[in-house]
Parts: C-alpha cells; structure tokens; sequence
C-alpha cells in the first residue's frame, strides 16, 4: 500500500518542485516579494521527497507513515494550485507595453497580496508536517533488500499466501477444467527427452494454480516414471537459497510429499544434491518477474531425461521468457464461458449445478452477479459460498449482496482471498506504475479504454517521467503494454502486429481499485444512486457515471478538482462546473447537454492541458479558445465543428489537434470510412506557433489556403492527415512541407476530395525532394497512376491503404516488396485491372489483406508460397468475380475470412465450400453492418 502512496505523493511534489525552480530562476519583481517563501516550502519539499524515497525501501509502514506521507501529497498539490495561479496572474510582463504595466499594476498588487498570504499558509503547513513527522515517530524500517535478494520480514513470513486456498479446492467443485487439463496432460507427455517448459499464463483469479495442480495429479502423470512431482509456491518476496533448499528437500529427501511453502531453513545445497536427480516435474507458481526465472532456471538440472517444469505467472513477458525454446508452451488460460460460469456458481449455493434458483428474482441476481463477475472462477466461488452462507435466502438479503459487492469485497472475510488475490497483481507494480492503474478507476464498469486517449491523459496528469532517447508517449505506450503483459486489463481490439488498441478492466478487479483510489483521495465519484462518494474534504478527481439527473447540491469542495470526467450518460452539466477553475483535464466525450455557456465557461479554466468533447452536438467552439494556453490536447473527433477560431493561434502549448468522424463498418474496425463532411478548416497563422505539435489529425485545405506552408514548420510532427478540396494551387507548398518534415513524420494520410470535378492528382507526390521514409502507416486517397517512385524505399511502414487510386498491377508487385508490410487495404476503386495475382514471395510478412469493391475485378488469385503469414482475409464485391477467388489453400495460415457490405451468397458459398479442404480450417463469416453470421 505505501508504494501506492509514495507513487502519488511523489508524482506531485515533482511536479510542483519544477516549477518552483522555474520561477526561483526568475528575476520579476512580482517573483522577489514572494521568493523567501517559495524558496522554504521547495527546500522542505525536496528533503520530504528524499526522505519518501528512502521509505519505498523499507516495510511494514504503519498508519503514521501513510498518514504523514498523505499529508505531504495534500500541501504539494494546494502548493501547485497556487503557483498555478501565481504563474496565470504573472504573465509575461516582459512583453507588456508601459502603458499596460500601469494597468495592471493595481490589480496585480492585490494578487500577489493574496497568493502571499496563501504561501505563508502553506510555509507553517510544511513546517508542521516536517515537526509532525518527528512528534510522532514516522522512522524507517529495516529495509527489504539486503546483498541484491529480498528478504522475507517477519510479517510476512506469518502472512498465509491467498494463492493456497486454490490447492485445496473440492474437486467436486472444478468445472469446465477437463479439457485444458487433458491437452496439458497430452503434450507434457510427449516423447521428448528435452527439458520442456509450460507456462500457464492469465489473469488472476482464472484458476492457473488449481490447473497446474490438476495436470500433475491426472494418473497419466501419476503413472509416468517421474521421481516426484512437488508443487513449490513462489512468492512475490521469496529467498532463492531458501527455495532451492526446499526444492531439493522435497525432490530427493521426500518425494511423496505434495506440496511445501518456499521460506524455513531446510538443510544445504550441494552439488551430490542435484546428481541424484533423474527425472523430474515439478510447478513453480506465480513467477512475477524474469530475473526471478532467471535465477531459478539457472540451477534446473538438464539431464535429458524427459523432464517438465510447468511454471504460472500472470506476466506475459515471464512466460515468453520461460518458454525460450521451440520445444516449450505458453497456454494462456481462458475465462470460463457463460454456461461454465453459471455451472460453478450454483454448484456453490446449492450444492449441485442441476438445481436452479426457486423464483424469478433469484434467478435475476444470480444472472446480474454473473455478468458482472462471470468467468472468473475465483470470484464465482467466493460470492456463490458468501450467498450460500446467508441462512436467511430473502430477496432482501440477496438484493442487498448484489448491491453492495464492492463493500462486502472490502469486509466480507468469504471474499478476502478473492481480493487479496486480485490486489497481488496490483501491488506488484512498481511504484512509478501505480497512479496510472489508479487512474483506471475513473471509467465506469465495461467500459472499452482506448490506448491513445488513456496515455495522452497520463501524461497531461503528470504521471509518466522522461526516459533519455524516448518521448513521453513512447514512455506512456510502454506503460500500456506492461499492464496488458501482467495480465491486469482485459484486451478488447487488437492490431494483427500485436498492439492492443484498446483494453477493459475486470467488474471485480475495478471494484478493488476503486476502493483503493478512494482510499488515497486518488478520486471521488458519482454513482447512479446520486451519492458522491469521497475520502476527503478536498476532491482531485471526480468522475460521474450517473444516468439520472444530478442531485445539484454537495457540501464537498470541487474547487480543487483537477481531472473532471462525465459519462455520455449523465443528463446535464452538475451546476458546480464553473467552480471547477483548476481543471488540468476535461473529459466530455459523448455528452448530448453541451450549452454555449458551458463552452464558454471552459475557456476559463487556464490551467486545462486535456480537453475532449468528441462524439457530441457541438458545432462551434467559443471564440475565447485561446485562453486556453497550456491546452494541449483538443479532441472534437465526431462533432460538427468546422472551422477554429482565429484565437487558436495562440495554443502554443499544443500537442495533439485531433479532428475528422471515422465509421467502422465491421466489429474488428479493419475497414473503416471516413465520412465526407469530416475535417476542420485551419485559418492562416493558426498553427505556426504550435512548436510542440506532434498530431494534426484531417484538417480540411479549401481553395486558396495559406496555411499549408506552416505545416512545414513543425519539426515535431509524427502523424499528419490532410484533406484536400479545390486545391491545384496549393500542391506546390505542400510538396516542400513534406520534405520540410521528412526526419520525423511516421503517419501521413491524404485524401482528395471531388476529384472528378476538379481533375486533381496525387502524382505529385513523385516531386517530393526528401521524401518520409519513416513512415509506418501510409494512406492515400485520390487519382494516382503509379506509385511515386520513393516507395518502395518505405522499409518500415507496416500499414498501407489506398482508395479510389485506379492503380495497376505493377503497383501490387511494388508493395509486395514491402518489407515489413503488416497490413493493405485496398479500397472502392483503388486496382482497376481485371485480375489482381498475389506472386510467389511476395508480401511474405503480410497478415490481413481488404479487398473492397474493385469494380473491374474477375480474378482473385493466390500464388502457392505467395502472402505466407496471411491471416485475415477480408472481402466485399460488387459483383460476383467471374473467375472467383483461388489459391485459397495456398495460404497456410489463414484463420479467418470475412466477408462485409452488401454480401453475395454465391461467392460466399463458393469460399466455404473451398475452405472445407483447407489444412487449418480457417472460419468464413459474413458482417453485415455488424451483424455477424458464422458460414464455416
């Protein structure tokens, strides 16, 4: 718990701390009147920071130390809010006329005055907090590193690991368990004399324990001729000498015995120890970190003898690491299906999966219980034992079970495995991950968190530290992916590179982070009952998941809140919003109750780096936009507005324009279509100050503009999508902006729009002087008739989409030598020849391949040992192609073909009666604006 302490408090002292050096380095007058003060409180932050470092190496912190170390994060957030303001009122008096200085002057004078006094308050509060933490004896432990390895503390050493009570689970109890355990079974008996490793792989709670144990008490391993089969339990904080003691207790002197805890002083470890071994399996449970295999495998006697160790962890990167050679396993375990779920979890109320609740509303919280939890054995369990062990079975007591899951999870001792199994995966973050986990807790229950926004909001937040060599959102995204290797979020979208796009968080593991961030005052929130749920007088977060009308009354101080998250649900802005002046992010997105004064209200809000109001009615923003001058990011994707206001020029702070309304017309989002009335018009001189910009996302060129020439000056730009309308003149600047940004574009996307009209080409592109060769993701829209020369030296793009481009077949060879090609679509009107032939090694990395609407297309066909690594194959046709779709069992690695639009059954037909014969049997199905039919 205090490294989650320590990660939020220190988060927030460094972020005041810069700030506070920037303004000491000032020599303003407005500075000097109040420099004695600000130099005590950053003196006394920094010794505070020290000492909160020096904590997260020792243990056992009691109720003084979170307390104290609460305390700190309290003053340093009040103490930003009033540099903050300090900062807002100072301006930049260096560009102020004489005239305007005389002006400001009084005004000035009373806000200094103020912010003195406020200075001065938070001087003695900082004093007080550094005498309190002597008063009341806030001291180090002994620390937990001692000589490079973890020591068990006393404390722990007493603490029952909650992964045992998997071990003991009535086997009458296991469901839907048969058929993994059989698979596991089959290949760990192989005939292989190689050591061979199986990593069982999962989110916590999906019974990899209880799995493992079950392969190895199945009687064709029981009757194999291993020496013993042991269990040993790996810890988080576990003493390799100490294990391995035990281990070769358990191996030699002791082969029966089942299973032991890695912790007592068993004997010694020699090198006779391990020459008596034959061969062996054994399971090594929930590995957490790599060196911690490292430092065991290294020691694993490797006598070819057939031996098998089966390993568990949560952490993806563990098991890739753990399966490192061609003959080991990574099985990741899967949720149990709904029919599974409901099996087990009668089975716990009443002792049999045939008897079914006696009434209608048992059976509906029994089905609310299961949604929210479903799949997850070990949360099913726990709640079906805790609703068995209710004596009195009341609708009113089931009722009240169900309505209160997160505080029965918090008390409930039936429950407090479960959660301590599911905080396990939590607290083993290191600290620097915490508050991001945390901010996990501000999106309501299901819903789908998309990767962009989430690491964009992070770092508005202060939360991701500067790494040397890599930007902050490089940083941000690797955050994203150590969460999706441990196992934490459930990945919902997933590139076929591999990158998840988009993530949810478990009902049961959300309710323990809520918990824990009201805990922390991490945030507060507003359910649908309309209680404001809060931990203290001062709210930092607030997000409302209401779907009623807000109570329009709170006593608690909003005043302070600094991220500010509405569902689309909610049916009206809360009557605090104004009060909400220092907002660092607005998040809006989908709400329909978005007035001009609310808009204009947040031009107000000074200190606002994150704002999204994407997916709503809006159609123009306020005139006072520029305000905004730390903005940031400025998401309105979706929305009706056309144009920005002249004032937006003086967003200087901008990072991320994001503008344009993309429809997916299939569940995986592998075609999407960008609607016509999409992009925002850029007035002339409106994004030459932006410096910092690294995406400009469908901006709109009409006839005329002159802003095309400012693109080519921001040297930091990586994506840019540009929609062009009437725009002849205009060709010859956006060439030189091109080659202006060669060094660091890594996204482009161009569309012409009315070409027909207008008789505009993108073979203009062929005059680019220093063209983007780093780009990875390339797509053009418009008349084309090659490819501009310099592609084919495009050796890291990995996505390439072309439209309405009238290309021939020499284009498709030119991409088929694409080195790292994942993805090509090919939209309405991109190939016009009749016959479009995959060759022999070519796009020999492609893994999903669109064809969309070819209007002259008769022949589809796949050379043998052309595109080797296709996996998804996505279709729509006009018309039926004369000569069909061959080479199908070419493709040896196809798993899916799917077919969207307008879907002709014959050539549907046709396909699923030639994947009949296909080696790996791929599934043919039919999304019909996503509606989905399975054909094979």
């Amino acid at each position: 718990m205090e490294g989650i302490i320590f990660s939020l408090t220190e988060g927030a002292v460094r972020s005041l701390l810069c700030k506070l050096g920037s303004l000491l380095s000032q020599e303003s007058w407005l500075v000097q009147g109040v420099h004695g003060d600000m130099q005590y409180i950053k003196d006394e932050l920094e010794s505070m920071n020290a000492f909160l470092r020096t904590l997260t190496t020792s243990e056992g912190h009691d109720d003084q130390v979170r307390t104290w170390m609460k305390q700190v994060r309290e003053i340093s957030y009040d103490a930003e809010d009033c540099i903050d303001e300090f900062i807002h009122h100072l301006g930049d008096p260096s560009g102020m006329g004489f005239l305007r200085q005389l002006i400001c002057i009084p005004g000035t004078l009373v806000c200094r005055r103020r912010i003195s006094i406020q200075l001065q308050e938070l001087k003695v509060r900082a004093r007080d907090v550094g005498e309190r933490r002597s008063r009341y004896g806030v001291v180090l432990l002994r620390t937990v590193r001692r000589g490079g390895s973890r020591q068990l503390s006393k404390h722990a050493s007493l603490h029952l690991d909650p992964q045992l009570h998997a071990l003991f689970t009535e086997e009458a109890q296991m469901v839907g368990i048969d058929e993994p355990r059989d698979a596991l079974v089959s290949w760990l008996m192989e005939d292989d004399p190689r050591l061979r490793v199986l990593a069982i792989v999962g989110f916590g709670g999906l019974g990899k324990t209880t799995l493992a144990r079950m392969v190895c008490e199945s009687p064709m391993i029981k009757g194999a001729d291993f020496q013993c089969s042991p269990l040993f339990i790996v810890s988080q904080t576990f003493n390799i000498r100490t294990l391995f003691q035990h281990m070769i207790r358990e191996l030699i002197q002791r082969p029966q015995k089942a299973m032991a805890i890695a912790g007592g002083k068993h004997g010694h470890l020699t090198e006779e120890n391990f020459k008596r071994i034959e061969r062996y399996i054994m399971i090594l449970d929930d590995i957490w970190t790599i060196s911690a295999w490292e430092s065991i495998r290294c020691a694993l006697p490797e006598n070819k003898k057939g031996s098998r160790v089966i390993v568990t962890t949560r952490n993806e990167d563990v098991a890739k690491t753990c399966c490192s050679h061609p003959q080991d396993w990574i099985y990741k375990i899967q949720r149990l299906s709904d029919a599974t779920s409901r099996e087990l979890f009668f089975k716990k109320i009443f002792g049999s999966a045939d008897k079914l609740p006696t009434d209608e509303f048992e059976e509906e919280v029994s089905n609310s219980i299961l949604k929210k939890y479903g799949g997850l054995p070990l949360a099913i369990e726990s709640i079906g034992s805790l609703l068995a062990s209710k004596i009195n079975r009341s609708k009113q007591e089931w009722q009240k079970v169900c309505d209160n899951l997160g505080s029965e999870l918090e008390s409930n001792p039936t429950l407090e495995g479960t959660k301590q199994v599911l905080t396990l995966s939590y607290d083993d973050l290191p600290y620097h991950l915490k508050a991001c986990f945390l901010y996990l807790s501000i999106f309501p229950e299901n819903y789908v968190i998309k990767r962009g926004p989430l690491v964009r909001r992070w770092i508005t937040e202060g939360f991701v530290s500067q790494r040397h060599g890599l930007s902050m959102e490089q940083v941000a995204e690797s955050y994203f992916d150590e969460f999706v290797a441990r196992s934490i979020v459930q990945p919902m979208r997933i590139d076929w590179n591999g990158k998840v796009r988009s993530c949810r968080v478990h009902d049961i593991m959300l309710e323990v982070i809520v918990s824990k961030s009201l805990e922390e005052n991490f945030a507060s929130f507003l359910w649908d009952n309309t209680s404001l749920l809060v931990s203290h007088d001062k709210i930092r977060r607030l997000s409302i998941h209401s779907s009623h009308k807000l109570v329009q009354t709170t006593s608690v101080s909003v005043s302070h809140v600094r991220s500010f998250t509405m569902s689309a649900s909610v049916e009206e802005v809360p009557f605090f919003f104004p009060q909400l002046q220092l907002l660092r992010v607005l998040d809006m997105q989908g709400c329909s109750y978005l007035s001009i004064s609310t808009l204009e209200c947040i031009c107000r809000f000074f200190q606002l780096k994150y704002l999204s109001l994407g997916n709503t009615k809006v159609c123009k923003l306020p005139r006072l936009l520029g305000n905004l001058k730390l903005l940031e990011t400025l998401d309105i994707r979706a929305t009706l507005v056309k144009k920005l206001p002249a004032s937006a020029k003086n967003l200087s702070c901008m990072k991320h324009l994001l503008f344009g309304h993309k429809e997916q017309l299939t569940r995986t989002a592998s075609v999407k279509y960008l609607k016509p009335c999409s992009g925002v018009e850029m007035s002339p001189g409106v994004v030459k100050n932006m410096a910092a910009l690294q995406s400009l996302v469908h901006i709109m060129v009409k006839e005329q503009s002159l802003g095309l020439r400012e693109i080519g000056l921001l040297q930091r730009l990586r994506k840019l999508n540009v929609l062009f309308r009437n725009v002849e003149v205009n060709w010859k600047a956006f060439v030189e902006s091109l080659g202006k940004l060669a060094s660091s574009l890594r996204s482009l996307s161009i569309h012409i729009l009315d070409e027909k009209e207008h008789n505009s080409s993108l073979d203009i592109l062929a005059y680019v002087e220093s063209p983007p060769l780093l780009l990875t993701n390339f797509s053009l829209t418009g008349k084309l008739k090659s490819l501009p020369p310099w592609i084919s030296s495009l050796q890291n793009v990995s996505r390439f989409t072309v439209r309405k481009t009238q290309l021939h077949a020499k284009a498709i060879e030119v991409l088929g030598d694409l080195p790292n090609l994942l993805y090509l679509k090919l939209y309405h009107n991109s190939y016009v020849d009749d016959c479009i032939v995959f060759c022999r090694g070519k796009f020999t990395r492609l893994c999903m391949l669109v064809i969309d609407n070819l209007e002259n297309t008769d022949t589809v066909h796949f050379e043998e040992g052309s595109v080797p690594n296709l996996e998804r194959l996505t279709l729509s046709f006009l018309r039926e192609p004369k000569d069909g779709i061959s080479g199908l069992q070419n493709l040896q690695k196809l798993r899916e073909i799917e077919f969207f639009g307008s879907i002709i059954l014959s050539v549907m037909n046709k396909v699923v009666s030639c994947v009949k014969t296909h080696p790996n049997h791929p599934r043919v199905i039919g999304d019909k604006w996503n509606i989905v039919t399975e054909y094979a």
